[in-house]
């Protein structure tokens, strides 16, 4: 195994999401799963079910409500 971490190729350091309002992700189909950056909530969201119309996006965080 390489020992320089710096390789991007071996070793991605980032992850790129796509950014949308959120009118457009609303608009999205996506699949279960899709991860994008609200840029209205300034959030991260991920999909939770497949249909236009009535998709359920879930906001991604890291903090817990006490």
């Amino acid at each position: 195994m390489p020992s320089d971490l710096s390789n991007d190729l071996l070793y991605p350091i980032s992850l790129v999401l796509p950014s949308l309002t959120t009118a457009q992700r609303r608009a999205l189909a996506a699949d279960i799963g899709t991860l994008v950056y609200d840029t209205d909530l300034n959030k991260i969201v991920f999909s939770k079910s497949k249909t236009v119309a009535t998709a359920s996006w879930e906001i991604v965080t890291s903090v817990q409500d006490a």
